[in-house]
């Protein structure tokens, strides 16, 4: 079954702070896009970035520093996220399309083979982990409740969906003018029941610069052998 990454990455980046959007930022030598398309290597058939068109230049050097073993298209994004990942679902042919965030570049192999593979028998599936801490309510300032968190889920990515499915309800949260949080809540709010794969705590987003310097500490740290 063919299996499209998709990854919008027009965002500017103001937030952060850098002269560039955070997607273009190195992380030990390599940019931080780079790293999230060279984790997909050998796990999917094509790749459709969806960027600006000030950026265009940037997104071509990060398609040839990348080297991946399957095609990237570059296309243009829009002005948010939903309208990004509908743009690039335009250009996409797989039958399953999986959405991964441009800063997420540590996400493990196994939680993207898990998502495929969950997603062999589901419409839709999201990498997600545990929410371990403990989480309050809160009013004026002050705490009203304690959340039970047992049924509580951090979402991560990548995030995929059959590519019909997806295209209709992108479809039809921007004719709505929905605004979602994340990319599997417009298939929820479309009536679809997204299956959870395990993710990976350091399956991080980046989106200050503790967390920059923190997924450095982590790829710096030497890799345990396997034992045979």
């Amino acid at each position: 079954m063919r299996t499209s990454l998709v990854i919008p990455a027009a965002g500017s980046g103001q937030r952060f702070g850098s002269d560039v959007p955070k997607q273009f930022l190195p992380l030990l030598g390599v940019s931080l896009l780079a790293h999230s398309l060279r984790a997909f290597a050998g796990l999917v058939d094509e790749a459709v970035i969806s960027g600006s068109q000030e950026n265009g230049t940037l997104l071509e050097a990060v398609v040839r520093e990348a080297a991946v073993d399957f095609p990237v298209t570059v296309v243009l994004g829009g002005r948010t996220r939903m309208h990004s990942v509908a743009s690039a679902l335009d250009r996409a042919q797989g039958a399953v399309v999986l959405v991964h965030d441009a800063v997420r570049p540590l996400v493990p192999r196994p939680c993207i083979a898990a998502c495929l593979k969950a997603l062999a028998s589901h419409a839709c599936a999201v990498v997600a982990v545990p929410c371990a801490a403990t989480v309050k309510r809160v009013a004026d300032g002050v705490v009203v409740e304690t959340v039970d968190r047992t049924a509580l889920w951090l979402a991560q990515t990548p995030q995929g969906f059959q590519r019909a499915i997806g295209v209709q309800a992108f479809a039809r949260a921007i004719g709505a003018g929905w605004a979602c949080s994340d990319d599997m809540q417009v298939l929820e709010r479309c009536g679809h029941q997204p299956v959870i794969v395990p993710g990976d705590p350091r399956n991080l987003k980046i989106t200050t610069r503790d967390d920059l310097a923190l997924a450095q500490a982590l790829m710096s740290l030497p890799v345990a052998p396997i034992a045979l």
